[in-house]
């Protein structure tokens, strides 16, 4: 299908090619077009199957209550709740909510934010894998509603809505250190992207405050999985002096872990502490219940949803924010 230019709606709807882009723009008022122009211009849009564009915002009778959901994981705990609270909460402002899974992989997460433009979505929410952020800041800078969620990235010129993961890990190493663990080893997530990092800066700060050396070998992991948790685990247990302490930086590595140690006969925490980063559904029940560091994923999910739809409003008249929300250490048996 050839596409809809603003010469043939101009053309079909009887008015110069200047009236129709202000109006399609959003400036129709400020131009004092009149309403009924407004209206048989829009009309004409519609009929003739013309989308807005990726570059500007777009006046309401253009909008399709449509946003994007691009997310790294869905079978992830944590971000599969996190997708569904966003899906709800956009879902009671009667919007519709299209959610891509990007495997992880920052190639198949650019793919499919230009796949959602071409759905013509009124506005995303993302949750970058967080190795590179330059396309982040492209769809910011093209003028599309943005906010990125679980991630705070300086100068990407959107909304950012995240926790404080930082200070979530050096709390949680701080709590371990507090309960008489010296030799913590610690199994990373994703090597090298933003959430990673922060929580190995809190992991190593801590060390230095309380005065303790960070043996690099202990830091080990590269992936989300339970496998990851599993693996990693088994080389810590082969070291020597092994670690009497464990901080997994997701909780299916956690779970990786639990099986780990269980198949070593090692009790917990009479022989090895463990503490996890993200809550876990029913960890209560647990043999030995699992502390773990606890996100606000309600709250985050629906002032992602509020400064999108806010951006959306405004035609971009809303100066980006940054919100931190605190993260709380569930402290159970474990440790």
């Amino acid at each position: 299908m050839a596409k809809v230019t603003l010469k043939r709606i101009a053309r079909k709807a009887g008015f110069s090619e200047a009236t129709v882009s202000r109006v399609l723009s959003g400036r129709g008022s400020v131009y004092k077009i009149r309403p009924e122009t407004e209206q048989a211009i829009f009309e004409t849009a519609r009929r003739l199957g013309y989308t807005h564009g990726h570059n500007v915002f777009k006046p309401k009778p253009l909008r399709t209550r449509t946003l994007g959901l691009v997310i790294p994981d869905l079978s992830h705990f944590f971000l599969g709740r996190l997708a569904r609270t966003i899906v709800s909460r956009a879902a009671a402002s009667g919007l519709s909510v299209l959610v891509c899974d990007t495997l992880e992989d920052t190639d198949t997460e650019i793919q499919q934010i230009e796949q959602l433009l071409d759905r013509d979505i009124d506005g995303l929410l993302i949750l970058p894998v967080g190795k590179e952020w330059d396309h982040i800041a492209r769809l910011s800078h093209r003028g599309l509603p943005v906010v990125v969620v679980d991630r705070i990235v300086p100068d990407v010129g959107c909304h950012c809505v995240g926790v404080d993961n930082y200070k979530g890990a050096f709390e949680a190493v701080e709590h371990l250190i507090e309960s008489g663990y010296r030799r913590i080893g610690c199994i990373q997530r994703l090597p090298h992207s933003w959430i990673n990092d922060e929580r190995i800066r809190g992991y190593r700060d801590v060390h230095a405050r309380h005065g303790i050396a960070v043996d690099d070998r202990l830091i080990i992991g590269d992936l989300y999985g339970q496998q990851n948790g599993y693996l990693e685990t088994k080389r810590l247990l082969q070291m020597d002096p092994r670690p009497d302490a464990i901080f997994a930086l997701s909780h299916l590595v956690t779970l990786g872990a639990l099986r780990a140690l269980r198949e070593h006969g090692i009790a917990i925490p009479g022989q090895m502490g463990l503490i996890g980063f993200d809550d876990m559904p029913n960890a209560e029940y647990f043999d030995c219940p699992v502390t773990t560091v606890r996100q606000p994923i309600d709250e985050m999910a629906a002032l992602a949803v509020t400064l999108l739809i806010e951006q959306i409003e405004s035609q971009g008249a809303v100066d980006p924010v940054t919100i931190k929300l605190p993260t709380e250490l569930i402290r159970r048996r474990s440790v």
